[in-house]
């Protein structure tokens, strides 16, 4: 069942990049460092998100919109604003959940939030090129780069089975991310809209 998971995410892939095909990349050291030296120069990012849920609860594929919100280091806003208005706040070690306007304060969600924390922040500081906690494989075609992150921590494998990342080649910004849990369970993100180094109130990560 793997081989025809990984199958079916190289044909989605693909068919995403205008049936461009990836080829794995034998010297990746200069798309690395690319990379690195573009989200080492991030000190802020705004953008618009669009949220495309596969899970086996569901009868068809959930959609959701929103905005994100990044500045180093560790200050993340990550909101939902349709269908349901839901907002994940980050700020170093201070994380905050709120659904339909009221704060959500249960254990198990701020378990939940904390691995999920820890993940979005490597994500968007770049950390995760140098995170032992990952094998990465690198892929590009004439207009992006696709980097396949596997986790080898047993904690963080229990709950994802791999991300996926989709970069611009020109201009090094993250496009698509997918978490996946198993093959019928992942989550997928588009940015859109993308806006760097602009000046974002340090209230946006404390304030619903």
């Amino acid at each position: 069942m793997k081989k025809i998971c990984n199958t079916l995410f190289f044909i989605f892939f693909c068919l995403n990049s205008f049936s461009q095909d990836f080829k794995k990349m034998t010297d990746f050291s200069k798309c690395k460092l690319s990379i690195q030296k573009q989200q080492k120069s991030t000190k802020s990012l705004m953008a618009d998100f669009k949220e495309t849920v596969y899970s086996e609860m569901f009868n068809d594929k959930q959609i959701a919109t929103g905005k994100l919100y990044y500045k180093q280091t560790q200050k993340i806003r990550w909101e939902h604003q349709s269908p349901i208005k839901k907002i994940l706040l980050i700020d170093g070690n201070k994380i905050k959940y709120s659904e339909k306007g009221k704060e959500i304060k249960d254990p198990s969600t701020k378990l939940i939030v904390k691995k999920i924390q820890n993940l979005m922040v490597k994500m968007l500081s770049g950390t995760f090129l140098e995170d032992k906690d990952f094998i990465i494989s690198y892929y590009e075609n004439t207009s992006q780069y696709k980097l396949v992150l596997k986790p080898q921590s047993v904690r963080m494998s229990k709950y994802i089975e791999q991300v996926v990342l989709i970069f611009d080649k020109k201009y090094l910004q993250l496009k698509e991310m997918s978490l996946v849990e198993s093959e019928k369970e992942k989550i997928i993100f588009s940015f859109s809209n993308v806006q760097l180094n602009e000046l974002i109130n340090d209230l946006k990560f404390s304030n619903f």
